[in-house]
């Protein structure tokens, strides 16, 4: 098995929404080396200088992939601090988002103007099926248990990592936590997936939303992505939004 060296590219790919790359992360809170850190912009240097432990580790690895995917796309090594969610700023004309697991960070990105993009990476093992029912919708969770025995665990990580997703999609936007509860996940078997939206607020505008999935080495991918209207640049109206996966990407 070769040797997978700390903070290195895992690999760069296309992908239906963009374009994603993948950092190898050590398995180890150890202070990140100053040689890796050296490579992050000045700013988010001194950022990740306050952090320690795993959460200097993948914040460093998920900015080392997204720096990645912008250099591809020929955007300059400019700082991309978090706004006071959490969330990305990022660079005018692109949207992006990160995602990690314990080995692992991941990018994408793409150009804004298909929509803001939103990432989330799951392990596949251990199975916690104890988490359904507070994941789930009633109607998601009747749907579960329907399935054979054997096929439960992979559907309830996949909604509940595109729910993850759906959130880091809508959070810009709506600036507040967006409950499990509060979007219903269609899985299709071509690797998209669609989604009902059941916001709490009624005020609040509906969007129309494309998601995907993939599998890759015990883990799975979840990809969402808001689309813009074509017309305004707005969200589309409506009390629900449910659009499967389309074809644009950069």
């Amino acid at each position: 098995m070769a040797t997978m060296i700390p903070f290195s590219t895992a690999f760069t790919q296309a992908v239906q929404f963009g374009l994603l790359t993948a950092v190898h992360l050590p398995d180890d809170p150890s202070p990140v080396p100053e040689k890796v850190l050296a490579r992050l912009p000045k700013a988010e240097l001194a950022y990740a200088q306050t952090l320690r432990g795993y959460r200097q580790v993948s914040f460093v690895g998920g900015r080392l992939a997204l720096h990645e995917t912008l250099g591809q796309l020929r955007m300059p090594n400019d700082p991309v601090l978090n706004d006071a969610h959490g969330c990305p700023v990022m660079p005018a004309g692109m949207t992006g988002s990160i995602s990690h697991k314990r080995t692992l960070a991941v990018a994408i990105v793409a150009r804004s103007r298909h929509g803001q993009l939103g990432l989330d990476l799951e392990d596949l093992n251990p199975a916690r099926m104890h988490v359904a029912e507070k994941v789930l919708r009633p109607e998601e969770l009747k749907e579960l248990l329907e399935l054979p025995p054997e096929r439960q665990w992979t559907s309830l990580l996949l909604r509940f990592s595109l729910k993850e997703a759906v959130y880091k999609v809508l959070n810009p936007t709506l600036r507040r936590y967006i409950d499990f509860q509060e979007a219903r996940i269609h899985l299709d078997l071509d690797l998209t997936a669609s989604v009902d939206l059941y916001l709490k607020d009624p005020k609040e505008p509906s969007f129309s939303l494309d998601g995907r999935y993939q599998w890759m080495d015990g883990r799975v991918l979840t990809m969402m992505r808001l689309r813009p209207d074509a017309h305004s640049g707005l969200p589309l109206n409506g009390n629900k939004g449910r659009l499967k996966g389309s074809t644009e990407a950069l």
